[in-house]
């Protein structure tokens, strides 16, 4: 079997991603405690979220250079993506202080999207072998 390593697109990754949350949190809630499936649910939809967020700063990023924009601008555009890294660990670590989440739960639900690049690059690759 040869493979012909394929890129995913963020939409199957993002898909797989969601069913692998809702899968992982059944499970907690049903082997662990609903307090995990809920970190759990959390965790995955910070993941979700950021990466449709970078998705969408690279698409700005890729149409600004297209267009030929820059100066100030295109530095802003290049300063966002590190910007929106910072945000949202600013908004993990206060949902961790202020709320009680579960921390192992919210862990299986952050590395759901690990799982979900290796199923969809796996599945692009097999797609690109055929």
């Amino acid at each position: 079997m040869e493979f012909s390593w394929s890129i995913p697109t963020i939409a199957s990754i993002q898909r797989t991603n969601f069913g692998l949350v809702i899968v992982a949190a059944a499970i907690l809630d049903l082997f662990a405690s609903t307090p995990a499936a809920v970190g759990c649910l959390l965790g995955g939809a910070v993941v979700i979220a950021n990466l449709w967020i970078l998705s969408a700063l690279g698409g700005l990023l890729l149409a600004a250079s297209r267009a030929g924009v820059s100066g100030a601008a295109a530095k802003l555009g290049a300063l966002a993506i590190p910007l929106k890294l910072f945000i949202i660990i600013g908004i993990v670590y206060l949902v961790f202080s202020r709320a009680r989440i579960d921390g192992m739960g919210f862990g299986f639900g952050v590395l759901t999207q690990m799982a979900a690049i290796i199923i969809e690059t796996g599945r692009a690759s097999l797609r690109g072998a055929g």
